[in-house]
C-alpha cells in the first residue's frame, strides 16, 4: 500500500466515524426529546405572569386599533363633506348635430392637435 493510499483510506474512515457519531448524537436527541415529550419545561408562576403579558398586550393592540380606526372614520367624513360634488340640473334640450359637421370639425380639431404635438 503507497503513502496516497493509505492517506486517502485514512481520511475515508475518519469522515465514516464523524458521520457515524453525528447519526448517532442525532438519533439519541430524537429519542431523548419523545421520551420527555410530557414533561413541562414551564414553571406554573412563569406561565401566569406571561399570560398576564400576553393579556395587557392584547388590550393595549385593541385600543391603539380602536383609536386609529376614529382617526380615519374621521378623516373620511372630512373628505366626503369637502368633496361632495354639486348635483347639476338636467339639461332642458338635447342637441343634434348633423354628422357631417361633426366629421368636418373633429377633423379639424385633429389636425391642430397634431399640429401642437409637432411644435412641441
Amino acid at each position: 500500500m503507497t503513502f496516497q493510499e493509505m492517506v486517502v483510506a485514512l481520511v475515508v474512515s475518519i469522515g465514516a466515524f464523524a458521520l457515524f457519531g453525528y447519526l448517532a448524537a442525532k438519533t439519541f436527541g430524537i429519542i431523548k426529546a419523545w421520551i420527555n415529550r410530557n414533561n413541562s419545561s414551564i414553571e406554573e408562576e412563569q406561565f401566569n405572569r406571561l399570560a398576564k403579558a400576553f393579556v395587557e398586550y392584547k388590550k393595549d393592540t385593541t385600543k391603539r386599533i380602536e383609536h386609529l380606526e376614529a382617526i380615519i372614520a374621521d378623516e373620511d367624513t372630512e373628505q366626503a363633506s369637502a368633496n361632495s360634488p354639486e348635483i347639476e340640473a338636467p339639461k332642458e334640450s338635447i342637441e343634434i348635430e348633423d354628422r357631417e359637421t361633426s366629421k368636418e370639425q373633429s377633423s379639424s380639431k385633429d389636425d391642430n392637435n397634431l399640429q401642437n404635438m409637432l411644435r412641441e
